[in-house]
């Protein structure tokens, strides 16, 4: 668990009568203050000192380590004071200040502005501590001997600080809205400052002003407000960056309520160096008047605070990286409707008849709800939380980064919200300090309570595990059905920013989408579904509900193909088309291979004489051609008179031709070669041209016939996926389980009302979980079987992941018996209930974790074991009739086989478990001996057989295992140089050294065992 708090345990008690009608806080605590800089024998002890300012008493200072007070300041009975007591350790010296709020011979002008300081000089803690423990015949507490100094102020005093920082000084929290540097002997105000006025507004050390200075003076700016909470803290380990402020700065965080309704929170800060406050920054929150229960978390600069009207808000503060200006962020609100303070404060006394007893209740000012940050994200509230019209004092512990509640304790007592006040402490040892005041009569009683509480970082899991708690804290009456769930900000993990549907993934990523649109039509699609399924008097019966459920998912399964078909960038008709002709085409070619073959020779024959003809063709053509050039050219020649001859006689007068016999008939031969060359050339290049031709058009046909092909296998794997789940949002199932698991008013299932498809659709597609907060605490596997629905109970075991294992015994229980009370029964057994075989096997087959189940398998009694052992021995021996796990080379981890025989491993570790948990009882109960006996022998013959297969297995595999083992020891001796030098040789080995691998010897016997090689040939 993230958090973990010990039960509160009582530190001391107080009673007084004489300050009831003072109105004040009857005890305030807080952790002593020390100056671990100078104490050089820093105790483990001290580190636990707690100061108790007891009204009408005096200030108290407690050991909490061992629960003993080991000094007291005590005051006269009729005093009281304002805030916690500060106490301040510096090497051997105590200072102790209080404020005194009221008194008896306090005036009503000087009431709150009065401290009184104790220095304690002559102890230590250790010692003070050690002679309480020694003083324990008397058992009395040590008096302080210490001498009170008192100093009055000028300004109504709020609340003091001490801090190690400055140990010379204190600080004083005006109720005026402004803050006082003073000397630690109380003799001297160093500075005030207004917190409301300008930043210059600094009065520094007053000294004496004529009464004509005082009239020229410039009145300040027209401001006005109350303080109502301060505090204080170190930088160092802040979250303020050293950039923005120096180390080992003293800050003080202050919140005025001003007349406008707004919070000012101020940071100013002061050191020793300069001696004056200076504002480091402030912001103004609006809200309401009456907020409490302020908080500040130093480490994550969270500050949060309780309005008048129940919600918890949390702010983020930062700091600008540049310029250093301070902000804050709201992260989060969250409705705590039982923290509502009341609309018209509490009268303070009413005034009866002289001698009459006077009614009093105390101040509505005084706080009834307290708050202190617990740091990693936590935050302690403590007071009068209203429930169902009681008023209860709980101590709350809340995770403000998602909102849940982590851990809760009720203080037993009878507690209003009139007469109880609460105050939170934290002290470093990981301690609550808890002090709550009761007004009884004209008594108060306070008690102060320490509690240890352990707390770890939070995570998202951690958050969502808290939820079911978290709801009736949030005024949703015990569910988080909400029917404002789509406007309400109670929690980020109810309504992540307020939205309860899905928002689709693209729809974020797409540049310019209009998103705002889409999410409003969204949940307007599934706030209308779900006004129809919330309501009764719409869906009253089952059909209607039905059709409104299946029409809804239609339409979100409808969008889920569109946003399938867009991610893959195709057309839905084009799909449908494609899946359609391949159907055809699959009905076609099993009609046509019922057909005879055709015998398709005489087609090819015609298709492979036709180029031939056309080539003879051409040939003959080109063959007459050339036959009709050779003529003319001859003629042409034998005349001598062709204007040829003559135009190359011109250009050439003295190249002589001489043309003899046999020179003709050598000329002829030649000009019939080159004519041949001339047409075999021809007719290369008109068949070359055809050819590429002929390849182009191919080309691209074949081109458009895998363009086409690549598009259709495309939308067929388009097609052909299973259609997409609707996406609905975690309200929407959660109201449809909700409505589908109605109970009644006595807490019995309501079968009137029983939408049996719905439920089927959701478990079969896996949409919901066993634990989904509609079905009720026992989840959806008990509600089904509650309602007798033994069908879907084996589905949802098939389905889903997280039904506990408990669960799973008990249901296994239930059939059990009820198959005992069919099987005594005379009448007709119900075929609905499963029989004990096959729901055991549904089980063992089910997701499971074996220490969850064996902590279950406890609840079986004695006779529900002789049932199940007697079909694990069934299966068993059917295994063992079969031929144990090499039967039909099954895998023995396969968890179901055909025929529903379960897996021998699972029958193996069932077994184990119930005979691990079981097994005293087995031995006592005799009747059950014949049973594990037959299950010890098959178990034993499987055994031995796979020994003896292990045998025979090293017999014949002995002398490589051996030789295996021996060469990786032998490998690991090598040193990491030898093994590099021969990582080198073989890489220059493979690129062609003297050890080729063709030189190999193939061959390499080891001490007498000859190894064999296997050599792999490439044909």
């Amino acid at each position: 668990m993230p958090v973990s708090v010990n039960d509160p345990f009582l530190l001391a008690s107080f009673s007084s009568t004489t300050h009831h009608h003072q109105q004040q806080q009857a005890v305030s605590c807080s952790p002593e203050e020390r100056d671990t800089r100078l104490v050089a024998h820093s105790d483990d002890d001290d580190s636990g000192l707690l100061v108790v300012a007891v009204q009408g008493e005096g200030v108290q200072l407690y050991n909490t380590a061992d629960q003993k007070c080991i000094l007291s300041y005590s005051t006269p009975p009729g005093y009281s004071f304002a805030g916690s007591a500060q106490t301040v350790h510096k090497s051997t010296l105590r200072h102790v200040y209080a404020v005194v709020a009221k008194g008896t011979d306090v005036t009503a002008k000087d009431e709150g502005k009065t401290v009184w300081m104790w220095k304690e000089e002559s102890s230590t803690p250790s010692s003070v501590a050690a002679a309480a423990d020694t003083d324990m015949a008397v058992d009395t507490v040590k008096a302080s001997s210490a001498r009170k100094v008192v100093h009055k102020f000028d300004h109504k005093i709020h609340q003091l600080f001490v801090s190690a920082l400055l140990p010379n000084h204190i600080i004083l929290a005006n109720a005026d809205a402004s803050i006082s540097l003073v000397t630690g002997d109380l003799k001297r105000v160093i500075n005030t400052k207004e917190l409301l006025t300008s930043p210059s507004t600094t009065t520094i050390a007053p000294t004496k002003t004529s009464k004509k200075d005082k009239k020229d003076a410039t009145p300040a700016q027209d401001k006005s407000g109350n303080m109502v909470w301060a505090s204080s803290f170190n930088t160092t380990g802040s979250w303020i960056s050293s950039n923005a402020l120096t180390r080992q700065t003293l800050v003080i965080i202050t919140v005025v309520e001003s007349a406008n309704d707004k919070l000012t929170v101020t940071l100013s800060y002061v050191n020793e160096e300069n001696r004056g406050f200076s504002t480091f920054g402030s912001v103004e929150l609006k809200t309401a008047a009456g907020a409490s229960g302020f908080a500040f978390d130093v480490k994550a600069g969270q500050f949060s605070f309780l309005t008048a009207d129940g919600h918890l808000k949390v702010f983020n503060f930062e700091v600008a990286l540049g310029n250093h200006v301070l902000s804050a962020r709201e992260t989060l609100t969250l409705p705590l409707p039982g923290y509502a303070s009341s609309s018209t404060p509490a009268p303070v006394a009413k005034a009866g008849k002289k001698g009459s007893k006077v009614a009093t209740v105390m101040d509505s000012k005084v706080h009834r709800v307290d708050a202190v940050a617990l740091g990693d994200n936590y935050l302690a509230i403590a007071g009068i939380h209203q429930i169902n019209d009681k008023a209860e004092h709980t101590l709350t512990i809340w995770d403000i980064q998602y909102g849940t509640l982590q851990a809760k304790h009720v203080v037993p007592g009878n507690f209003t919200a009139q007469n109880t006040t609460c105050q939170l402490a934290l002290l470093p040892d990981s301690t609550l300090v808890m002090t709550i005041s009761t007004l009884l009569n004209t008594t108060i009683k306070s008690e102060v309570y320490l509690c240890p509480f352990y707390a770890e970082p939070m995570s998202l899991l951690g958050a969502m595990g808290k939820m079911r708690d978290t709801a009736p804290f949030l005024g949703q009456q015990g569910s988080i059905l909400a029917q404002d769930a789509y406007t309400s900000t109670t929690t980020p993990l109810l309504t992540p920013s307020g939205l309860a549907t899905i928002v689709k993934g693209k729809d974020l990523l797409n540049a310019g989408a209009d998103l705002d649109k889409q999410l409003e039509a969204a949940q307007s699609a599934e706030k209308k579904a779900l006004t129809s399924l919330a309501s009764e008097s719409k869906t009253a019966t089952v059909q209607d509900f039905e059709k409104v459920f299946f029409n809804h998912v239609e339409h979100q399964t409808a969008d889920a193909v569109s946003d399938r078909m867009a991610h893959h960038n195709v057309d839905g008709e084009k799909v449908k088309a494609a899946v359609q002709a391949e159907k055809e085409w699959k009905a076609n070619n099993a009609k046509a291979s019922q057909d005879m073959d055709v015998d398709v020779a005489p087609v090819a024959k015609t298709t492979a004489e036709a180029p031939s003809s056309k080539k003879n063709k051409r040939t003959a053509k080109a063959a007459k051609d050339a036959k009709d050039d050779k003529k003319a050219h001859t003629e042409d020649a034998a005349g001598g008179s062709s204007s040829e001859s003559s135009s190359d006689e011109d250009e050439d007068e003295e190249e002589v031709i001489v043309l003899s016999s046999d020179d003709e008939g050598h000329d002829e031969a030649d000009l019939e070669e080159e004519d041949e060359y001339e047409v075999d050339e021809y007719e290369e290049r008109t068949k070359r041209e055809a050819n590429q031709k002929a390849i182009e058009t191919w080309r691209r046909i074949e081109a458009a016939a895998v363009k086409k092909y690549k598009g259709d296998r495309r939308l067929l794997r388009v097609g052909r996926k299973h259609a997409p789940l609707p996406e609905l949002s975690h309200h929407f199932l959660t109201t449809v389980v909700g409505r589908c698991f109605a109970t009644q008013a006595n807490g019995q299932p309501d079968m009137s009302f029983w939408p049996v498809k719905v439920v089927e659709y959701l478990i079969k597609n896996q949409l919901v979980g066993n634990s989904n907060p509609g079905a009720g605490e026992g989840g959806i596997a008990l509600g089904l079987m509650e309602r007798e629905q033994w069908p879907l109970l084996e589905l949802a075991l098939q389905k889903l992941y997280d039904i506990p294992e408990m669960d799973m015994v008990v249901m296994m229980k239930q059939v059990i018996g009820i198959n005992k009370q069919q099987s005594s029964a005379t009448t007709k057994t119900s075929t609905s209930v499963p029989n004990v075989a096959s729901f055991l096997n549904t089980i063992m087959v089910a997701p499971r974790n074996d220490v969850f189940m064996q902590q279950a398998i406890k609840r079986f009694t004695v006779e529900e074991l002789a049932t199940i052992l007697e079909i694990l021995k069934d299966w068993i021996i059917i295994w063992d009739q079969r031929g144990g796990l090499g039967h039909q080379n099954q895998r023995p981890d396969k968890k179901q086989l055909p025929g529903g025989l379960p897996g021998y491993g699972l029958l193996v570790d069932m077994t184990t478990l119930i005979l691990d948990v079981h097994f005293p009882s087995l031995i006592l109960s005799p009747h059950l001996h014949p049973v594990l006996k037959t299950i010890q022998e098959a178990i034993q013959r499987e055994a031995e057989a796979s020994n003896l297969l292990e045998q025979n297995l090293r017999g014949a595999l002995g002398l490589f295992d051996r030789k295996h083992h021996e060469t990786s020891a032998r490998r690991k001796d090598i040193p990491s140089a030898v093994a590099a030098a021969a990582a080198g040789d073989a890489a220059s080995a493979s690129h062609g050294g003297p050890n080729d691998k063709r030189r190999r010897r193939k061959w390499v016997g080891g001490e007498g065992i000859q190894d064999y090689g296997v050599e792999i040939i490439h044909l």
